[in-house]
Order: C-alpha cells, then structure tokens, then sequence
C-alpha cells in the first residue's frame, strides 16, 4: 500500500535528480499559483482585489471560469462544483506534484485537467503539432505520471522510512504537511499580490482594429427581449497612443442610417481596457491556432440602467474582428448575450 502511494525511484545520477527537482518545483508552483490560487481568490475585477486587500475575498472560482465548464458540458449536478474542483485541484495538485508528494496521482489528476482544457476546450487541437500551452502542460503532467517523483521528493522519503513508519502515520503525515502548506500560502500577501497579475496586452497587438470592417450587429432588444440584427461597417481609428475610437454606421431594416462610437482605451501597465470609462480587466489573453488574439475582459458596470458583471470577448485577426458582450445582473446566476459584433475584411 505505501509503495502504491508514495512510488518514487531515484535516477541515473543526482544531477539528474537534481534537474528533474528544478522542474517539478516551476512546473507544480506555477500552476498552484498562477492558476489554481489566482481563480480561488477570484482575482478578476478591481473590486475584487480590493476585497483580497482587506481579507473578505471569497475562496471560489470567478463567474467566466464556471461559464466555460459549463459550456464544456460540466453541468450536472453545478457547473461551480465542476469549477470549484478543478481550481482546487489545480492548487492542491500543484503543490504536491511540486513537493514530491502523491506525486504520481497528482501528475495523473492534472493531466486528466489539462487533457480536457488541451483537447476538448481548445477550439482546434493539434495533438503533436499544436505549439499552445495547454497541449505543453498535458504532456508535461504525463510524463509525471510516469516518472513520479525521484530522489529528491516526499515520497521517497517517506518511502526511505517506511520500515519504522505505519501506513497510518504516514497519510496523517501527508495530511499535515499538505495543510500546512496551504496555510502558509493563504496568510502570504505576497502570494496573493503576485497570482493577481493579471495578463497584460500592447498596443500594438490592437493596433489591426484601426481600419475599416464590414459586418454586422445582433442586439438584444431590450423592449421584446429578442435578438435584431443590423448591417454594420466599423471605422477603427487611433486618436491617441493609448486610444482607439470605434466609429459605427448601422443600417437599420427602414433604410436609414445610424451613427454610434466607442472609445477603448488601454491602461498604462496593460492589463486593463477602458471601454466608454469602465474599466475592464484582461482576465484571459489566448493565441488562437489561426494566430487570432482572443481576449477576455470583466468588469463591473451597468446595463439597462442595473448593476451587473460586464464580459466583453474580443477576437482579432488579420481578416476578422468580433465583440461579445455578455451581462450577469447582480443576484442572477448566469451571464447572458447582450450583443455581437461580427466583422470581416
């Protein structure tokens, strides 16, 4: 039962050991951290991260990561009980793969994670060709699975001590020290400040909007609650450094024409576009296989004239160009479709 557990074996030399050491410790913490820690503390939104400067910052997954699980199907019975598993095992898995401990069921546990988000959620995977990070830390998890631990792990250790040690102290051993470690990573304001980076973009990687496009506008009306589509062309100019403006022409089904504009401002450090003064953070920055960039953006703000969490979609590439905009009221359960941009060139 403990070599089940706790299977470690050493490698060839202690510099591979070594090595292979450095790599479980980037590999584990990063994802602890970076992911897992950083959607517990639902570092989405600026409120939010004042929330997390005075403690009362909710240990839960943010509202567009629940979204996605449930749209990978994950539904029964709570797409948040799906989320709320994978953020914490993300965090707790990491940190074992990390410290050697369990190693191999945490490889397996997270490779499991990652094939899902590398093959399922991934709009186009390419299985040995795919040059995106989710596909690296899939087989990356695999070969943890396979290879476990090493010589310089907890589970070699333990397993070192396993003539003097009962199996029962050894699993209340592992318990304390994964406890511990959480309390530790809790308390630290520093772990805190460092998981809420949040992604950031240049100009320049915006820089394709300041053009003409040709496309459409699908609205939700808010009288008849239905969806209406209009002929759209978008004008993208950069009036500033830091600035675009959206100059809008829709054609309404009478004939007529109707101007509109939107004024998209980027944030000195990057992680945060200003869309008609809300404030929205990048919370997901992804290259898509067609090389489009996607963006993510929340925030809070008002629609409708009621408070709510704003998520704007952003997807830009050399001949496309589209904006969703999705709203969740404050005490709703879900985000819905406000409106669609669909452009071409």
């Amino acid at each position: 039962m403990k070599k089940l557990l706790f299977v470690a074996r050493p490698h060839s030399s202690r510099l591979a050991d070594g090595a292979w050491l450095l790599f479980r410790l980037h590999l584990g913490l990063s994802i602890a951290v970076g992911a897992g820690w950083a959607k517990l503390v639902n570092l989405t939104t600026a409120q939010e991260t004042s929330k997390l400067a005075v403690g009362a910052a909710p240990l839960g997954p943010p509202d567009w990561f629940v979204q996605q699980v449930a749209n990978l199907g994950f539904s029964y019975p709570s797409p948040y009980l799906w989320a709320w598993l994978a953020a914490w095992g993300e965090f707790v898995g990491g940190l074992l793969v990390a410290f050697g401990l369990l190693t191999r069921w945490s490889g397996l546990q997270l490779a499991v994670q990652f094939l899902i988000i590398a093959f399922v959620w991934y709009g186009e995977p390419e299985p040995l060709l795919g040059m995106y990070y989710q596909q690296l830390l899939f087989w990356s998890f695999v070969l943890v699975t396979m290879v476990g631990g090493g010589r310089y792990s907890l589970d070699y250790w333990l397993l070192q001590r396993s003539s003097s040690i009962p199996t029962t102290q050894l699993l209340g051993l592992k318990t304390q020290v994964t406890a511990v470690v959480l309390v530790l990573l809790a308390s630290g304001s520093g772990v805190a400040q460092t998981v809420g980076t949040p992604a950031k973009v240049a100009m320049q990687e915006l820089s394709a909007i300041a053009q003409q496009w040709n496309g459409s506008l699908t609205y939700l009306d808010y009288k008849t609650k239905k969806p209406v589509t209009l002929v759209t062309t978008l004008n993208g100019m950069q009036s500033k450094p830091r600035e675009l403006v959206l100059d809008f022409i829709y054609q309404e089904p009478e004939g007529n024409q109707v101007k509109g504009y939107d004024k998209v401002q980027l944030s000195d450090d990057g992680t945060r576009l200003i869309w008609d003064g809300t404030p929205l953070q990048i919370s997901r920055k992804t290259r898509l296989p067609n090389q489009a960039l996607e963006l993510v953006l929340e925030g809070r703000g008002f629609d409708d004239n009621r408070n709510c969490l704003i998520k704007r979609t952003l997807v830009l590439g050399a001949s496309q160009f589209s904006v969703l905009k999705e709203v969740k009221y404050d005490g709703t359960e879900s985000f819905i479709t406000r409106n669609k941009y669909a452009f071409q060139r």
